[in-house]
């Protein structure tokens, strides 16, 4: 009876070892994607520090937003001259960051997020946003913005998603429909649980 109590007690003890090692080896994967992103966002402020787009970067996930307005009129999903200009001038500096030998082994994906107002049903501001996300996808790869460095290399990264009127934006406590319309340029890293879980503590109160 004493043996079978010391094998279990041997066997939980292994089992507890193991299990530190593994939360330990996760805690360190952890720790370096938080401070290859932490590199990412720093690299991607200092490239557009005397940037002159109308555009805001997020300090902590490195999302790029630009207002809705900046690329299509009102209720359409065709790219301005003046949003085409703009991308001309972005793409090339956000992809020659992301797809730069330093971090791209790093990147999953770079997507191209299109997010409406409220006004209209779902199904509609869906249909809307993603268009909106795929216009500026095609965009990017016309005769009109490049061409430009890594622009090959980018179509095994870049997709498009339509969100809708989810995640609208408020403004000191206010529903703002003017700044929930927006599209948003995102980069995923490497292992990506690992990285939801973590980015939903990035982005947590």
């Amino acid at each position: 009876m004493a043996g079978l109590v010391m094998m279990f007690i041997l066997f939980l003890a292994a089992s507890v070892l193991t299990y530190h090692h593994l939360l330990q080896q996760k805690e360190a994967r952890i720790n370096a994607l938080l401070g290859v992103q932490t590199a990412i966002v720093h690299s991607l402020e200092q490239e557009f520090q005397k940037s002159h787009l109308h555009m805001t970067i997020n300090p902590k996930t490195g999302d790029i937003q630009f207002a809705s307005d900046v690329f299509f009129a009102f209720n359409s999903y065709k790219v301005s001259p003046a949003g085409v200009k703009s991308l001309k001038s972005f793409i090339p500096a956000y992809i020659s960051v992301l797809l730069s030998p330093k971090y791209r082994q790093d990147i999953s994906a770079i997507v191209v997020e299109g997010y409406t107002d409220r006004q209209g049903s779902y199904l509609y501001n869906l249909n809307l946003s993603q268009e909106r996300a795929l216009a500026v996808v095609n965009t990017i790869f016309s005769p009109a913005v490049g061409p430009f460095p890594y622009q090959e290399e980018l179509q095994k990264y870049i997709t498009a998603e339509g969100r809708s009127y989810n995640d609208p934006v408020y403004i000191h406590g206010r529903y703002s429909a003017s700044a929930s319309r927006r599209v948003v340029f995102s980069f995923k890293l490497n292992d990506t649980q690992i990285m939801d879980a973590v980015q939903s503590t990035v982005n947590g109160p």
